[in-house]
């Protein structure tokens, strides 16, 4: 019995450090892309983000289109008040972080390609921390069936 108690201790302590690192990785990643996302559809782009969009031969209109996604997908991410929302963010935001990676790689600007890339394994850790620690109602409990 005691054992068993030891190991609850264990495994709880475990669960509250990876909450923690959940919700600090979480809030450093989301915090900033949403109010930057604000500045994307709100006004016509800092000029950094600009002359990117730019030189990957994207149009400026995209950028309003990924700031409007980017707020809602940081609105539910950092919620969690709809689950669902929040798997399809964290969809989202590894279609766009694969994505602009793959625009640097492709069109031969290659130094900024790690940049995305490492906020995509960041978004990695955070969803599967999320799923860990369930810090938010998961989408579908344990032997739920995916309707």
């Amino acid at each position: 019995m005691q054992a068993l108690k030891g190991s609850l201790e264990v495994t709880g302590k475990a669960r509250q450090r990876n909450k923690i690192i959940y919700w600090t990785l979480t809030l450093i990643m989301f915090l900033p892309a949403t109010a930057g996302a604000f500045v994307e559809l709100f006004t016509n782009g800092p000029a950094s983000i600009v002359k990117i969009m730019l030189a990957l031969g994207y149009p400026l209109y995209l950028m309003k289109i990924l700031g409007a996604a980017k707020i809602f997908g940081g609105v539910a991410i950092l919620t969690g008040k709809l689950p669902r929302m929040k798997e399809w963010a964290y969809a989202g935001f590894t279609f766009d972080f694969l994505g602009a990676t793959a625009s640097h790689i492709i069109t031969g600007d290659v130094a900024y390609a790690p940049f995305p890339f490492v906020f995509f394994l960041l978004l990695v850790v955070s969803y599967l921390l999320w799923h860990k620690t369930a810090a938010t109602r998961l989408p579908f409990a344990e032997g739920e069936a995916r309707a």
